[in-house]
């Protein structure tokens, strides 16, 4: 038994989706979608010395240019979970699943100990 190709979840739900499509083990994708909301859910404690308020100084340039190089990913995975699944959108979604990962894996603790150590931080 397998779920039909045209049912798709909620638009909020797809880049989830993307990532439990894009691989083939059924317990493998399981894990690396509760992996990627257990990963989400601790972003606010890698950015506990991020100051909201000091948005214009030189520290916060790389944060916003890999901010949106991380959306953009979220928006195509969003994208590839809504498209039937055949060989280009099974390729694509592979890659932005592991493009995911490394950026909230290595990116982000990446930029967080760089600017902490060479910019100052209010």
């Amino acid at each position: 038994m397998s779920t039909p190709s045209h049912i798709v979840p909620e638009w909020y739900f797809l880049p989830f989706y993307g990532l439990l499509r894009s691989i083939p083990n059924k317990l493998g994708g399981v894990i690396l979608m509760l992996l990627s909301i257990v990963c989400l859910a601790l972003l606010p404690f890698m950015f506990s010395k991020f100051n909201i308020h000091n948005l214009n100084s030189s520290n916060s340039y790389p944060r916003l240019f890999f901010f949106s190089i991380f959306l953009s990913n979220v928006i195509l995975l969003g994208w590839v979970g809504g498209q039937p699944i055949e060989e280009p959108m099974y390729t694509v979604g592979q890659i932005m699943s592991v493009l995911y990962f490394i950026y909230i894996l290595l990116i982000l603790p990446a930029i967080n100990f760089f600017s902490s150590k060479f910019f100052i931080i209010n």
